[in-house]
């Protein structure tokens, strides 16, 4: 069985590593085949794919692992894709996903609950992949430090960007682990606001160990920057 995210995100490399395999049961469009972003509300879907536009995915934005309510659904699809491909042992499989379900819908009512002041907090995101966050948690994104998705934050467009907050103003500039600082960190110093690091994902920090303590890093790390 391969488990992905989909949408477009390992278009990079997952087909050829598909093809290389020789594993037919593993292809696209086969019930070994499971991509998780097929199964949440996906956001922007763009109505035309035009690269210009910079690095924009055709399915819709892929990092859907950034709202714990998506991977609620990936679990109830995981459990029955591998009951469907294992029968003898489904009733495990349906065992471990009710534990696993309990214990994630209590866990997403406490970051609800702490997450409740930053509804309506005004954000810079380095790069559109904080969309699922923002939505879930009522942020409010008022600019990018990228120009376009994937194109990297020139001089000219932080000086724009300062500009702009100094209008509308931002509570926090907000970045992926994995992302280079330097342009958050510029724009942190100058508009002072804080620079926020999010895990983004499981290992993304030390407390990042698994699904749990990422929402745990990333709802802390937001609610200490937005006091």
């Amino acid at each position: 069985m391969l488990v992905c995210t989909g949408l477009e995100l390992e278009v990079g490399w997952l087909p050829v590593l598909l093809q290389q395999s020789g594993n037919g049961k593993i292809a696209a469009g086969q019930p070994g085949n499971f991509e998780a972003g097929a199964l949440v509300p996906r956001l922007d879907v763009p109505g035309k794919v035009d690269r210009s536009e910079g690095d924009v995915h055709a399915a819709g934005n892929p990092h859907i692992q950034q709202n714990p309510h998506n991977i609620a659904l990936v679990g109830v699809g995981l459990a029955k894709r591998l009951a469907e491909l294992d029968p003898a042992n489904a009733a495990y499989y349906q065992a471990r996903q009710k534990d696993f379900s309990a214990r994630w819908d209590a866990a997403m009512l406490k970051w609800e609950k702490q997450a409740a002041p930053l509804k309506g907090v005004a954000v810079v995101e380095h790069h559109k992949n904080m969309e699922y966050l923002m939505g879930w948690l009522g942020l409010r994104q008022v600019g990018t430090l990228e120009p376009k998705p994937g194109v990297e934050p020139s001089a000219a467009h932080l000086s724009a960007l300062l500009g702009q907050l100094q209008r509308q103003p931002a509570k926090m500039v907000l970045r992926a682990a994995y992302q280079d600082g330097r342009a958050s960190q510029w724009l942190a110093e100058h508009a002072k606001i804080p620079a926020v690091v999010l895990p983004f994902s499981v290992g993304g920090d030390d407390k990042a160990k698994d699904l749990f303590g990422l929402f745990d890093s990333t709802v802390q790390r937001l609610t200490d920057a937005a006091k």
